[in-house]
Formats: C-alpha cells, structure tokens, sequence
C-alpha cells in the first residue's frame, strides 16, 4: 500500500507546534551536539599531542622545516573532518527536512514576526546569529566541490607554460611527507570552530533552561 504524500512529507520532518514540540526538539540537539563536542575535543588534543611531541624530538635540530609523513595528516584531517561535518550539520544546516539549531531559531524567529509562537522564548545574542550563519555558510560550501579549482590550475598551466597532462595512464600524485606546519594550521583551524560550536551549545543551554524555567545539568550516562 502507497503512504500518501502528505504523509510521507510527516515523516520526514518533525513538526514544531507547540512549546512541548520546541523542547523536546531542543533535547535532541543538545544530545547530539554535545556528544560531537566530546568527540571534537578528543581528537583536537590527540591532533595537539602529536605536535608537541613532534616539535620537542626536533628541538636540537633547530631545523627551519619538520616534515611528518603525509599518512598521519592524512589521518588527523579525517577525523577532523567527519566531525566538521556533522558540527556544521546539527548547528548550521537550514534545509526544510534537516534537524539543526538554527532552523530551530530560524523558525522561532518567523513565528515571533507572525506573533503565532505560542510561548515565550529570549532573545537570541547578535554573535550566536553571526556564528549560526558562518557555520551554514561553510556548510553550504563543504558540500559541494567547486568547478574554480580546475579552472585555477588549468589557467596556472597556460600561463607558466607547465608539461600538458598526460590523459593516458592516469598519473596519481602521493605524497609521502608534509611539512609539521600544515597540521599547526589544520589545528588552529578546528580549534576556532570547535570554540564557535561551544558559543553555540551554551546558546543552546540557555534556550533549554528558559524553556523549561530552570537550571539544566548534563551528566553522561554509561
């Protein structure tokens, strides 16, 4: 038997109606949001850890560059980034059947505007806005490959007259070292969204806490 459309639409969202709804929405996203973090922070150190250890075996070498085989770059950027991924996701992504914390505030605001909210809500701070939309802006380009990559090296090769590529066999570059500085940069790098994704989360807390009208503690369960 065929689910009917309207039907089917029901299943893939979760309808925010009343304040019960907003709530337990909410819950979901805090959950999930701070299980990322906890998983962020994790592989940040271990990233924080290798490059301290690396920089302190090199220290009387007073080298200018320290290379690092490219597989624990490799490594260390996976991990990073399968949870930028889903950061950028659960905080950022505004599409009409995807769960994230600013469709939560960007309904709350609409129903504001159309005085249809059925309950009260705080204001939400102008920086917890400005990050909502540089994380759904890095969504938005996370997710797609861009064609201006081609067209830059192709335009590099015309124009330093480099060796035409060879179509046939298919050459693949491996690299089997990089320079230490690529991960200082890719650990700087999550470290500023890891800071901007925990603004966001005590954001989150207090929409929870005025929601319910108390103080909220978490505490891991095993």
């Amino acid at each position: 038997m065929e689910i009917p459309k309207e039907e089917k639409r029901k299943l893939k969202t979760f309808q925010l109606n009343n304040k019960e709804d907003f709530i337990y929405y909410l819950y979901q996203l805090i959950c999930r949001c701070y299980k990322i973090l906890k998983r962020q922070d994790r592989y940040l150190n271990k990233l924080k850890v290798y490059i301290e250890d690396v920089q302190r075996k090199n220290i009387l070498k007073r080298a200018e560059v320290i290379d690092v085989p490219y597989e624990d770059y490799s490594d260390f950027l996976a991990l990073q980034g399968h949870i930028e991924t889903h950061l950028l996701n659960t905080v950022g992504d505004l599409q009409g059947s995807s769960m994230s914390y600013y469709k939560f505030r960007d309904l709350i605001q609409k129903k504001k505007k159309k005085k249809t909210l059925p309950f009260e809500m705080r204001e939400i701070e102008d920086g917890i806005l400005k990050i909502l939309v540089g994380f759904n802006r890095a969504r938005n380009f996370q997710n797609h490959e861009p064609e201006s990559l081609i067209t830059a090296e192709a335009k590099m090769v015309e124009e330093k007259h480099l060796l035409p590529i060879e179509y046939n066999p298919i050459q693949i570059i491996n690299y089997e070292t990089c320079t230490l500085e690529f991960l200082a940069d890719m650990y700087k790098s999550y470290k500023e969204l890891n800071n901007g994704a925990n603004k966001v989360f005590e954001s989150m807390m207090l929409d929870y806490e005025f929601l319910l009208g108390t103080k909220v503690e978490i505490i891991d369960v095993i």
